[in-house]
């Protein structure tokens, strides 16, 4: 019905989603690199399948059955998203979907357990991209996967997305610290420039002097969506009026990380029509367990055991209003 997505194998990125607009022209609605090795050398995570662990683990370590881990701290103290964007996984043909595999020896970033990682992508005749992310492991381990596609609904090189509007169903997030990552307060939205639950522009209170705004230079935070945990639920709905493209999205997953791509102008490499890539010239919306949940046990747990199957779903499903 007009959609096409190109996957690599190389952190599982995907590098176009092509859908059609009110014109029924076509628009490549998703950032991208037009090399292997701009995806190598890029600093910014376009597109891919990240993990093991999405988002920040607080001081990069965490302890699991009372061992307790050490890794990279790739944010400054904080560990950020894991390599998983940065490794090649293999990928092959299964009736109607492209899944892709990586093994994730014990020990790898100074995870435990050896982890068997398949990543399936289906596309639908409802011009819907369904990701499904299972896993298994030999050893008790944390894991919370997502993709971290950025999207332009007006085309992927064609400005801000100020002006592109969004609703998500959440009444709370998570306030972050100065390094974004979550105190451990869940706050209301209401009456705050966090309050999606009625279709707004991104823009509209972007720039605003709320202190969790500037202290992130943009949003940068987790929604609590307003469903029941493993449910799989539309949570978001974006869209352009200037192209008439609407995103439906559906997940599984308990939050989902609201990102207006506030750095992504300290990308070091072009995007796929040769420009380098601006702030705001995009939004992610990274479905996942809640950042840095190491530190709050009170957020739903994201360790999985040797008994256990990881397995969570997320849609993107495109139309035309």
């Amino acid at each position: 019905n007009g959609m096409r997505v190109e996957v690599i194998e190389y952190g599982c990125a995907v590098k176009s989603i092509i859908v059609p607009d009110r014109t029924r022209g076509a628009r490549d609605v998703v950032l991208g690199y037009a090399t292997l090795e701009d995806y190598e050398l890029a600093t910014a995570s376009v597109g891919a399948f990240v993990g093991r662990v999405a988002n920040r683990i607080e001081n990069a370590v965490f302890t699991v059955e009372g061992k307790t881990y050490h890794l990279a701290q790739n944010n400054g103290k904080n560990h950020l998203h894991g390599v998983l964007n940065k490794t090649v996984f293999h990928a092959s043909v299964e009736d109607d979907r492209l899944a892709l595999r990586y093994t994730s020896p014990d020990g790898e970033e100074g995870f435990p357990g050896t982890v068997e990682i398949c990543v399936t992508y289906t596309l639908t005749d409802e011009n819907a991209l369904v990701m499904d992310y299972t896993a298994t492991t030999d050893e008790t381990t944390i894991l919370n996967f997502t993709n971290h596609s950025y999207f332009n609904l007006e085309g992927a090189e064609s400005g801000s997305i100020e002006e592109q509007t969004l609703m998500i169903r959440a009444k709370e997030f998570c306030e972050g610290n100065e390094e974004t990552c979550p105190t451990g307060r869940i706050l209301p939205v209401a009456g705050t420039p966090f309050d999606f639950t009625k279709e707004k522009p991104i823009g509209r209170d972007l720039f605003s002097d709320d202190p969790q705004l500037r202290m992130a230079h943009g949003y940068d935070h987790n929604f609590v969506l307003d469903k029941d945990y493993g449910e799989l639920a539309l949570v978001a709905t974006a869209y352009s009026a200037r192209t008439g493209i609407v995103m439906d999205t559906y997940t599984t997953q308990p939050g989902m990380q609201l990102y207006t791509a506030n750095f992504l102008g300290n990308d070091t490499q072009p995007g796929k029509t040769g420009a380098m890539h601006a702030n705001y010239q995009a939004f992610c919306l990274e479905t996942q367990h809640y950042p840095c949940t190491p530190s709050h046990p009170e957020f739903p747990s994201i360790e999985v055991h040797p008994d256990e199957e990881y397995h969570e779903t997320t849609i993107y499903k495109f139309s035309v209003r």
